[in-house]
Protein backbone atom coordinates (compact mmCIF):
# COMPACT_ATOMS: atom_id res chain seq x y z
CA UNK A 1 0.00 0.00 0.00
CA UNK A 2 1.46 3.02 -0.99
CA UNK A 3 2.20 6.08 1.59
CA UNK A 4 1.92 9.88 1.23
CA UNK A 5 4.88 11.77 2.67
CA UNK A 6 2.92 14.82 5.10
CA UNK A 7 4.54 18.14 4.76
CA UNK A 8 6.66 19.34 6.76
CA UNK A 9 4.63 21.38 9.87
CA UNK A 10 5.17 25.15 9.65
CA UNK A 11 7.70 27.22 11.26
CA UNK A 12 7.37 30.42 13.17
CA UNK A 13 9.87 32.68 12.74
CA UNK A 14 8.32 35.00 15.55
CA UNK A 15 8.28 31.96 17.72
CA UNK A 16 12.14 31.82 16.96
CA UNK A 17 12.64 35.59 17.83
CA UNK A 18 10.69 34.87 21.35
CA UNK A 19 13.17 32.36 22.01
CA UNK A 20 16.26 34.55 21.11
CA UNK A 21 14.94 37.42 23.03
CA UNK A 22 14.68 35.05 26.16
CA UNK A 23 18.15 33.61 25.81
CA UNK A 24 19.24 36.77 25.09
CA UNK A 25 18.08 38.28 28.80
CA UNK A 26 18.64 35.02 30.33
CA UNK A 27 22.24 35.07 29.16
CA UNK A 28 23.62 39.14 29.22
CA UNK A 29 21.43 39.57 32.68
CA UNK A 30 22.21 40.97 35.05
CA UNK A 31 25.22 42.48 33.78
CA UNK A 32 28.63 41.69 33.99
CA UNK A 33 31.20 43.78 32.39
CA UNK A 34 34.03 40.89 31.86
CA UNK A 35 31.31 38.76 30.02
CA UNK A 36 29.96 41.93 28.07
CA UNK A 37 33.66 42.86 27.17
CA UNK A 38 34.36 39.30 26.03
CA UNK A 39 31.23 39.07 24.18
CA UNK A 40 31.74 42.63 22.41
CA UNK A 41 35.35 41.69 21.09
CA UNK A 42 34.06 38.55 19.76
CA UNK A 43 31.43 40.29 17.98
CA UNK A 44 33.63 43.07 16.24
CA UNK A 45 35.56 39.96 15.07
CA UNK A 46 32.56 38.61 14.09
CA UNK A 47 31.67 42.21 11.82
CA UNK A 48 34.89 42.15 10.55
CA UNK A 49 34.96 42.75 6.83
CA UNK A 50 31.34 42.33 6.62
CA UNK A 51 30.72 45.28 4.39
CA UNK A 52 33.04 43.76 1.75
CA UNK A 53 30.12 41.77 0.39
CA UNK A 54 28.31 44.82 -0.33
CA UNK A 55 27.40 48.30 0.47
CA UNK A 56 25.10 50.90 2.02
CA UNK A 57 22.99 53.24 -0.47
CA UNK A 58 24.94 56.92 -1.19
CA UNK A 59 23.81 60.53 -0.65
CA UNK A 60 24.19 61.63 -4.15
CA UNK A 61 20.93 62.50 -5.68
CA UNK A 62 20.31 61.15 -9.16
CA UNK A 63 19.50 64.00 -11.13
CA UNK A 64 21.60 66.22 -13.37
CA UNK A 65 23.91 68.96 -11.87
CA UNK A 66 23.44 72.09 -12.03
CA UNK A 67 25.60 74.28 -14.88
CA UNK A 68 27.71 75.91 -12.43
CA UNK A 69 29.92 78.77 -14.47
CA UNK A 70 33.54 77.12 -14.65
CA UNK A 71 37.15 79.45 -15.33
CA UNK A 72 36.56 81.43 -18.66
CA UNK A 73 32.53 80.99 -18.82
CA UNK A 74 32.64 77.11 -19.39
CA UNK A 75 30.21 75.07 -17.81
CA UNK A 76 30.81 72.32 -15.58
CA UNK A 77 30.20 69.69 -18.20
CA UNK A 78 33.28 71.20 -19.79
CA UNK A 79 35.25 71.41 -17.04
CA UNK A 80 34.74 67.73 -15.95
CA UNK A 81 35.37 66.61 -20.23
CA UNK A 82 38.98 68.64 -19.99
CA UNK A 83 39.88 67.00 -16.61
CA UNK A 84 38.66 63.56 -18.35
CA UNK A 85 41.11 64.55 -21.37
CA UNK A 86 43.64 65.09 -19.28
CA UNK A 87 43.70 62.02 -17.20
CA UNK A 88 43.61 60.37 -20.47
CA UNK A 89 46.71 61.80 -21.69
CA UNK A 90 48.40 61.19 -18.78
CA UNK A 91 47.53 57.59 -18.53
CA UNK A 92 48.47 57.07 -21.84
CA UNK A 93 51.92 58.32 -21.20
CA UNK A 94 52.49 56.18 -18.22
CA UNK A 95 50.63 53.41 -19.17
CA UNK A 96 53.35 50.92 -18.13
CA UNK A 97 53.97 52.50 -14.33
CA UNK A 98 50.04 52.58 -14.05
CA UNK A 99 49.55 48.68 -15.04
CA UNK A 100 52.85 47.35 -12.70
CA UNK A 101 51.07 49.79 -9.47
CA UNK A 102 47.58 48.55 -10.36
CA UNK A 103 48.58 45.03 -10.11
CA UNK A 104 50.67 45.44 -7.20
CA UNK A 105 47.95 47.24 -5.52
CA UNK A 106 45.36 44.54 -6.30
CA UNK A 107 47.94 42.15 -4.79
CA UNK A 108 48.36 43.99 -1.64
CA UNK A 109 44.57 44.41 -1.71
CA UNK A 110 43.70 40.84 -1.73
CA UNK A 111 46.21 39.99 0.83
CA UNK A 112 44.68 42.58 2.86
CA UNK A 113 41.23 41.36 2.27
CA UNK A 114 41.90 37.74 3.12
CA UNK A 115 43.56 38.08 6.46
CA UNK A 116 40.97 40.51 7.55
CA UNK A 117 38.33 38.00 6.71
CA UNK A 118 40.28 34.70 7.99
CA UNK A 119 39.84 36.83 11.08
CA UNK A 120 36.18 37.16 10.82
CA UNK A 121 35.62 33.60 9.89
CA UNK A 122 37.35 32.67 13.06
CA UNK A 123 35.60 35.34 14.88
CA UNK A 124 31.85 34.09 13.42
CA UNK A 125 32.33 30.68 14.83
CA UNK A 126 33.55 31.76 18.05
CA UNK A 127 30.73 33.88 18.63
CA UNK A 128 28.34 32.02 17.30
CA UNK A 129 29.55 29.30 19.86
CA UNK A 130 29.15 31.71 22.81
CA UNK A 131 25.78 32.77 22.32
CA UNK A 132 24.13 29.35 20.89
CA UNK A 133 26.14 27.96 24.21
CA UNK A 134 25.69 31.18 26.68
CA UNK A 135 29.66 31.46 27.69
CA UNK A 136 31.86 33.93 27.35
CA UNK A 137 35.26 31.44 26.28
CA UNK A 138 37.80 32.56 23.31
CA UNK A 139 40.53 29.60 24.00
CA UNK A 140 37.98 26.88 23.55
CA UNK A 141 35.76 27.68 20.45
CA UNK A 142 39.12 29.11 18.90
CA UNK A 143 40.49 25.63 19.08
CA UNK A 144 37.30 23.81 18.33
CA UNK A 145 36.55 25.56 15.21
CA UNK A 146 39.41 26.06 13.44
CA UNK A 147 38.53 23.18 11.08
CA UNK A 148 35.27 24.53 10.33
CA UNK A 149 36.61 28.33 10.17
CA UNK A 150 39.06 27.62 7.47
CA UNK A 151 36.09 26.14 5.44
CA UNK A 152 33.60 28.88 5.80
CA UNK A 153 36.86 31.58 5.33
CA UNK A 154 37.16 29.57 1.91
CA UNK A 155 33.43 30.35 0.81
CA UNK A 156 33.55 33.94 2.19
CA UNK A 157 36.69 35.03 0.75
CA UNK A 158 35.59 33.15 -2.92
CA UNK A 159 32.39 35.43 -2.20
CA UNK A 160 34.16 38.84 -1.58
CA UNK A 161 36.54 38.40 -4.39
CA UNK A 162 33.23 37.42 -6.41
CA UNK A 163 31.78 41.06 -5.17
CA UNK A 164 34.99 42.38 -5.68
CA UNK A 165 35.21 41.86 -9.40
CA UNK A 166 31.81 42.92 -10.09
CA UNK A 167 32.82 46.15 -8.77
CA UNK A 168 36.05 46.36 -10.79
CA UNK A 169 34.26 45.27 -14.03
CA UNK A 170 31.83 48.10 -13.36
CA UNK A 171 33.83 51.20 -12.54
CA UNK A 172 36.63 49.69 -15.99
CA UNK A 173 33.37 49.74 -18.22
CA UNK A 174 32.38 53.21 -16.67
CA UNK A 175 35.67 54.34 -17.13
CA UNK A 176 36.27 53.21 -20.83
CA UNK A 177 32.67 54.53 -21.67
CA UNK A 178 33.97 57.90 -19.96
CA UNK A 179 37.23 57.95 -22.07
CA UNK A 180 35.86 56.95 -25.17
CA UNK A 181 32.88 59.64 -24.95
CA UNK A 182 35.69 62.50 -24.17
CA UNK A 183 37.54 61.34 -27.63
CA UNK A 184 34.25 61.22 -29.28
CA UNK A 185 34.29 57.57 -30.48
CA UNK A 186 30.58 57.48 -29.48
CA UNK A 187 29.48 60.52 -31.24
CA UNK A 188 28.70 58.21 -34.64
CA UNK A 189 25.69 55.77 -34.73
CA UNK A 190 27.84 52.86 -33.85
CA UNK A 191 29.08 54.60 -30.90
CA UNK A 192 25.42 54.90 -29.87
CA UNK A 193 24.65 51.24 -30.04
CA UNK A 194 28.21 50.22 -28.33
CA UNK A 195 26.76 52.57 -25.59
CA UNK A 196 23.42 51.19 -25.72
CA UNK A 197 24.48 47.69 -25.20
CA UNK A 198 26.69 48.91 -21.58
CA UNK A 199 23.23 49.75 -20.22
CA UNK A 200 21.67 46.35 -19.83
CA UNK A 201 25.41 45.05 -18.91
CA UNK A 202 25.62 47.35 -16.09
CA UNK A 203 21.97 46.77 -14.83
CA UNK A 204 23.19 43.24 -15.05
CA UNK A 205 26.42 43.55 -12.98
CA UNK A 206 24.12 45.64 -9.93
CA UNK A 207 21.54 42.79 -9.39
CA UNK A 208 24.42 40.51 -8.81
CA UNK A 209 25.60 42.81 -5.82
CA UNK A 210 22.35 42.04 -3.78
CA UNK A 211 22.02 38.40 -4.80
CA UNK A 212 25.94 38.03 -3.58
CA UNK A 213 25.08 40.06 -0.31
CA UNK A 214 22.12 37.25 0.29
CA UNK A 215 24.67 34.71 0.06
CA UNK A 216 26.98 36.50 2.19
CA UNK A 217 23.86 36.52 4.43
CA UNK A 218 22.80 32.80 4.42
CA UNK A 219 26.42 31.65 5.08
CA UNK A 220 26.89 33.73 8.03
CA UNK A 221 23.21 33.29 9.55
CA UNK A 222 22.91 29.58 8.87
CA UNK A 223 25.63 27.90 7.11
CA UNK A 224 28.14 28.35 9.58
CA UNK A 225 25.31 27.20 12.76
CA UNK A 226 24.86 24.06 10.75
CA UNK A 227 28.02 23.40 10.45
CA UNK A 228 28.57 23.40 14.02
CA UNK A 229 25.46 21.26 14.62
CA UNK A 230 26.39 18.82 11.92
CA UNK A 231 29.99 18.49 11.54
CA UNK A 232 30.24 19.29 8.17
CA UNK A 233 32.05 21.60 5.71
CA UNK A 234 30.82 24.64 4.33
CA UNK A 235 30.08 23.27 1.10
CA UNK A 236 28.35 20.18 2.48
CA UNK A 237 26.14 22.64 5.24
CA UNK A 238 25.28 25.06 2.54
CA UNK A 239 24.03 21.78 0.80
CA UNK A 240 21.97 21.32 3.65
CA UNK A 241 20.60 24.83 3.80
CA UNK A 242 19.63 24.54 -0.16
CA UNK A 243 17.17 21.69 1.50
CA UNK A 244 16.03 23.68 4.42
CA UNK A 245 14.72 26.24 2.17
CA UNK A 246 12.84 24.32 -0.06
CA UNK A 247 11.15 22.60 3.17
CA UNK A 248 10.26 25.81 4.83
CA UNK A 249 10.40 28.81 1.48
CA UNK A 250 8.18 30.63 3.23
CA UNK A 251 9.95 30.97 6.91
CA UNK A 252 12.94 31.80 5.13
CA UNK A 253 11.47 34.67 3.52
CA UNK A 254 9.66 35.83 6.37
CA UNK A 255 12.79 35.76 8.07
CA UNK A 256 14.53 38.08 5.13
CA UNK A 257 12.22 40.68 5.21
CA UNK A 258 12.10 40.86 9.37
CA UNK A 259 15.73 41.20 9.36
CA UNK A 260 15.90 43.76 6.95
CA UNK A 261 13.49 45.70 9.62
CA UNK A 262 15.95 44.57 12.04
CA UNK A 263 19.03 46.09 10.58
CA UNK A 264 17.26 49.74 10.46
CA UNK A 265 16.32 49.79 13.60
CA UNK A 266 20.05 48.54 14.82
CA UNK A 267 21.19 51.42 12.51
CA UNK A 268 19.02 53.71 14.06
CA UNK A 269 19.58 52.70 17.61
CA UNK A 270 23.36 52.51 17.13
CA UNK A 271 23.37 56.49 15.89
CA UNK A 272 21.40 57.53 18.26
CA UNK A 273 23.12 55.78 21.65
CA UNK A 274 26.50 56.63 19.71
CA UNK A 275 26.01 60.24 18.94
CA UNK A 276 24.22 60.33 23.20
CA UNK A 277 27.83 58.70 24.49
CA UNK A 278 29.80 61.96 22.63
CA UNK A 279 30.15 59.47 19.74
CA UNK A 280 32.29 57.00 22.10
CA UNK A 281 29.93 54.30 21.28
CA UNK A 282 30.83 54.17 17.46
CA UNK A 283 34.58 52.78 18.42
CA UNK A 284 35.06 49.20 17.79
CA UNK A 285 34.51 46.91 20.52
CA UNK A 286 33.31 49.70 22.32
CA UNK A 287 30.31 49.69 20.39
CA UNK A 288 29.69 45.76 20.23
CA UNK A 289 30.20 45.55 24.06
CA UNK A 290 27.31 48.51 24.58
CA UNK A 291 25.03 47.40 22.09
CA UNK A 292 25.89 43.71 23.25
CA UNK A 293 21.99 42.65 23.56
CA UNK A 294 21.39 44.03 19.60
CA UNK A 295 23.89 41.60 18.04
CA UNK A 296 23.56 39.02 20.67
CA UNK A 297 19.75 38.21 19.43
CA UNK A 298 20.41 39.07 16.15
CA UNK A 299 22.75 36.25 16.09
CA UNK A 300 20.83 33.90 18.54
CA UNK A 301 17.94 34.15 16.03
CA UNK A 302 18.88 31.81 13.31
CA UNK A 303 20.45 29.82 15.92
CA UNK A 304 16.77 29.25 16.73
CA UNK A 305 15.27 29.26 13.88
CA UNK A 306 17.31 26.12 12.70
CA UNK A 307 16.89 24.84 16.02
CA UNK A 308 13.04 24.42 14.96
CA UNK A 309 13.94 23.17 11.49
CA UNK A 310 15.68 19.97 13.12
CA UNK A 311 19.34 21.51 13.65
CA UNK A 312 20.30 22.23 17.26
CA UNK A 313 23.44 24.27 17.64
CA UNK A 314 23.32 24.75 21.50
CA UNK A 315 22.63 20.80 21.90
CA UNK A 316 25.31 19.95 19.69
CA UNK A 317 27.48 22.87 21.91
CA UNK A 318 26.61 21.23 25.39
CA UNK A 319 23.23 22.73 25.95
CA UNK A 320 24.74 25.77 28.59
CA UNK A 321 22.10 28.78 29.22
CA UNK A 322 20.76 27.94 25.68
CA UNK A 323 18.56 25.60 26.07
CA UNK A 324 15.57 27.29 26.90
CA UNK A 325 13.11 25.10 24.41
CA UNK A 326 12.42 21.58 25.26
CA UNK A 327 13.44 18.92 22.06
CA UNK A 328 9.94 18.19 21.30
CA UNK A 329 9.12 21.68 20.79
CA UNK A 330 11.65 22.27 17.74
CA UNK A 331 9.11 21.77 14.85
CA UNK A 332 5.96 23.91 16.38
CA UNK A 333 4.90 26.86 14.94
CA UNK A 334 1.92 29.52 14.92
Amino acid sequence: MATTSTPAPPVSVTDAAREAIEHTRRTLFPIRIEKWLILGFLAFLDQCGRTLNGGGPGGRGGGPGPSWPGRGGRGAAEDVAEALRTASAWLSEHAVEVTIGGIVGLVLLTALIAVVLWLNARGTFMYLDNVASGRAEISRPWREHAHSAQSYFGWRFGLALATFGVLLFAASLVLVAGVAFVRGRLEDAAGGVTALALVPVLLLLLLALPLLALAGLALRDFVAPLQIATGLSCGQAARVLEGLIVDHPGAFLVYLLLKLVLYAVTGVVVVVGGCLTCCLGFLPVVLQTVFQPLFFFERAWPVFLLRRMGHDVPERLGGGSGQTVGRGDTSQGS
